[in-house]
């Protein structure tokens, strides 16, 4: 362990956090890299630190002082610098005389003065961290070394108290793709799963009863001089990150997270659409297999969340009102499922080694583009992009050609294939001049909101039948009910498809020259 100044001159964490369900430790630590290492034991006892308004962890930041014996190491973390599977975040440590954090040291530091001036005289612990700690550091690669670090313990925060298990996955020199495929090979060995959330976000939730929110994407930084591959893995480890972020939130029964995890698998899979002409078909329809597999799951999730806490609240009034507590029983019941299903998945061995594997092979191609596809993938993306880009979209103009003749599955198609264009927009939008690319976003979402309706409408109808069964038959006026209430919001809102539909048409694509 090195506690020199260096660190706060050079200050980064590349850390791969993985949960460990009870008996997974011994079966990982019986595994052969493992048993070859030499382990060292480590008692830490971890306090955390902030104002009592929350000072630091408004602005991103954790400040802790973690005792080893009678060594204390001061250390401060930001939060992640940029969106992956991995954690990418600053990191500033010290090794000080005090229990106390020494906030000087903070001062002397460009990106910390400003902050340690604001909390000076106002500290308080926050949370403590109580862990045995096993670290092993493993030769992955040929030029990569990562430690490995398995915590055992809780953390306290007053009364409150949560058990700690998990493994620690930290590049200490090398790529982060070989570590990626290091954690799908233990994978193969024993159960674990992927989480974002830190100690110190758990440490939070205990003392305030408050969880972290359901995490929005956002877009990926492109520029003039990107290469495909390159412009590929940021894109991936973009999707992929926003997935990752709302694991947390989604076990937890978030009705946004489960959304917004939803939303990452479908932006995932446009991605892999859009550079599909360049890519191995083989490897990319594998990881497209698996993510329309999870999409499935998530998206029967996300109908029932709809239909529990949108559909059924807005239609209440036009319902019997005798049946509508049953209905809404019923309901909650297969919501419930739904919501079990996704657990299982997000624990499963499927999501966590497509995860990694995808992240693995898109980084893999940023270091050696003609590992994932042709020559293409080699050359700047703003070259590329007008090609890929004219492809989604002359398959989403195709499908809305006659508005007023589309069927129920005509329009659903429609529907997918805007979803994939406008994924693509926003990813690509930093090639382009933002006002034109967000006039043409404008119009896909407004059709999008349109088709949205008409889609939730049928969904609605097709869940609602669902809840009839021989034991509810009583339930039958009241699905009845509420799908005459589907059909004419269904009517009303397809009125405006042609008239948006034309619009969207009628809009210059921002890429063509």
């Amino acid at each position: 362990m090195n506690f020199s100044d260096k660190k706060s001159i050079d200050p980064r964490e590349i850390e791969l956090k993985l949960q460990l369900p009870p008996g997974s430790r011994a079966i990982l630590e019986a595994c052969s890299v493992f048993v070859a290492a030499k382990s060292t034991q480590l008692h830490q006892v971890t306090t955390y630190f902030d104002t009592p308004d929350r000072v630091l962890e408004r602005a991103g930041l954790t400040l802790r002082v973690r005792q080893i014996g009678n060594i204390r190491i001061q250390n401060v973390k930001s939060r992640a610098s940029d969106r992956g599977v991995a954690a990418n975040r600053g990191e500033w440590e010290w090794r000080i005389r005090q229990d106390m954090p020494a906030l000087g040291r903070l001062a002397k530091i460009r990106q910390l003065a400003k902050i340690a001036e604001k909390v000076k005289g106002r500290l308080e612990p926050v949370f403590v961290t109580d862990i045995r700690r096993t670290v092993r550091l493993l030769h992955v690669a040929d030029d990569t070394i990562v430690e490995a670090a398995i915590d055992e313990g809780s953390i306290e925060a007053g009364a409150e108290r949560a058990a700690v298990s998990e493994l620690e996955l930290e590049l200490k020199c090398g790529r982060i793709g070989p570590v990626y495929q290091f954690a799908a090979e233990l994978r193969g060995i024993a159960p674990f799963w992927i989480s974002s959330e830190s100690k110190a976000a758990r440490g939070w939730h205990l003392r305030t009863g408050q969880t972290e929110e359901a995490q929005r994407e956002s877009t990926p930084e492109l520029g003039k001089r990107t290469r495909a591959a390159d412009g590929l893995h940021k894109i991936i480890a973009e999707t992929l990150g926003h997935l990752v972020a709302n694991i947390g939130p989604a076990l937890r029964g978030d009705a946004e997270g489960v959304h917004q995890m939803r939303k990452a698998l479908r932006a995932s899979r446009a991605t892999l659409k859009l550079f599909e002409p360049h890519l191995d078909a083989t490897v990319a329809g594998r990881f497209n297999a698996g993510l329309l597999r999870l999409g499935q799951i998530f998206g029967t999730a996300r109908d029932w969340d709809v239909f529990c806490l949108e559909t059924l609240p807005a239609a209440k009034t036009d319902l019997p009102a005798d049946q509508f507590p049953d209905l809404n029983l019923a309901a909650k019941g297969k919501r419930q499922v739904a919501h079990t299903a996704v657990d299982n998945a997000l624990r499963s061995r499927e999501f966590t080694l497509l995860v990694l594997g995808l992240a693995a092979w898109a980084k893999a191609g940023a270091e050696q583009p003609h590992s994932i596809g042709d020559d293409c993938m080699d050359k700047r993306l703003c070259s590329l992009a007008p090609s890929l880009l004219d492809r989604v979209a002359s398959k989403a103009k195709k499908r809305g050609r006659h508005p007023g003749r589309l069927s129920v599955a005509e329009l659903h198609a429609l529907r997918k294939s805007l979803k994939k264009l406008d994924c693509d927009v926003k990813c690509l939008r930093a090639l382009y001049s933002p006002r034109a690319a967000d006039a043409y976003h404008n119009r896909c979402e407004d059709l999008e909101n349109i088709l949205g309706v008409a889609n939730d409408a049928m969904v609605t109808r097709r869940l609602a039948l669902s809840l009839v069964t021989a034991r509810r038959a009583k339930l039958t006026k009241s699905v009845e009910a509420l799908a005459q209430w589907s059909k004419h919001r269904r009517r009303k809102v397809l009125l405006g498809l042609k008239g948006a539909l034309k619009d969207f048409r009628a809009t210059p694509a921002f890429w063509s020259k």
